[in-house]
């Protein structure tokens, strides 16, 4: 049986050695169009890289896979570096892909497993085929991280969202707030539903009252979605006095609505984050928000990782990680 070649694989994607080197060893800029073509060329050929490249002496290579939904979401920079960093100290190289929230995608790069072009995948993919993931995961190392299915025997980090969305609420209505909104992602992802969970149980322990226009939901963690929800509420008659958005990005929204329509924040309208992202600091007023360690979510992620890579047989583990409100400008204190 002839032995496939790297320029085989480059012959098939019709693109160039050097691209086809780019998409397996992660390194260098390669367009979204040419990165598919290299993959399912890999797959087609049932292509593993060489022994004397990039392999250990079973024949794996040393390159993990990392999936996220949108590089360009700020929430996960620090994860990406905490993963990477830990990664580099242990001898491995990182691939990262984006999935764009795309289940289809997120397959296709799982499928890197099955052509050994990677060792081990780490899926930060709230959007994630579960029939693919239970099929694929019996046979190759996979870490959930942030989002996370219990359904799935896989070990994962992540936080206590409905927790730490109780805090953010109890904290709100301690400093005075009482009519309290919530703008949230969509439920299809856990973290959302964990936020909205947190939010209803704070919500009725303090026996405050809440209206069902007040729950508004968005498709995704977008900025101009969350600035028309922002709208949506701050026009309302009955509008709030104080928001509690499940992101950094959300809250800056509520906060340039807020300008816009005079409505003065803290005096009028508390506004309260989630996950500390930089954007938090950046805003006038700077935006009391939770604190989630998210270095250290990329770097145990990785730990876990390796772990199942040189142990298949060892069991799950699972890790929350804690989290703390950080209270700034945006709420009365």
């Amino acid at each position: 049986m002839k032995t496939v070649t790297i320029q085989d694989v480059a012959n098939e994607a019709q693109v160039s050695i050097a691209t086809v080197s780019r998409v397996l060893n992660g390194k260098g800029p390669v367009s979204p169009e040419k990165r598919k073509a290299v993959i399912a060329a890999v797959e087609k050929l049932d292509y593993s890289m060489d022994q004397g490249t990039r392999a250990d002496r079973k024949g794996a290579p040393n390159i993990l896979l990392m999936i996220v939904p949108r590089i360009s979401n700020p929430f996960y920079s620090e994860i990406i570096h905490g993963f990477q960093n830990n990664a580099y100290r242990h001898g491995y190289e990182v691939l990262l892909c984006q999935s764009m929230n795309n289940p289809r995608r997120t397959e296709e790069y799982i499928n890197l497993l099955k052509s050994r072009v990677v060792v081990g995948a780490v899926t930060l993919d709230p959007s994630a085929n579960l029939d693919v993931f239970a099929t694929v995961g019996r046979n190759y190392p996979i870490v959930q991280c942030c989002e996370y299915n219990k359904s799935l025997d896989y070990s994962y980090v992540s936080i206590d969202s409905v927790m730490a969305a109780r805090r953010a609420v109890q904290f709100i209505q301690s400093v005075g707030y009482s009519k309290i909104a919530l703008i949230n992602s969509s439920l299809q992802y856990k973290y959302a539903q964990d936020r909205q969970a947190g939010y209803e149980q704070a919500i009725a322990e303090a026996g405050l009252i809440t209206r069902p226009e007040w729950i508004v939901h968005i498709s995704d963690v977008n900025y101009s979605l969350a600035v028309s929800a922002a709208e949506q509420l701050l026009r309302l008659k009955d509008r709030p006095d104080a928001i509690f958005a499940v992101s950094d990005v959300i809250a800056a929204a509520v906060i340039k609505v807020a300008h816009k329509l005079k409505i003065a924040v803290p005096q009028e309208l508390g506004v309260v984050g989630f996950d500390n992202t930089e954007i938090s600091l950046m805003m006038e007023p700077s935006i009391t928000t939770i604190n989630q360690p998210r270095y250290e979510i990329g770097s145990y992620a990785c730990d876990l990782l390796i772990e199942q890579i040189k142990n298949p047989k060892a069991p799950a583990r699972q890790l929350l990680l804690n989290t703390e409100l950080i209270a700034r400008e945006s709420t009365m204190r």
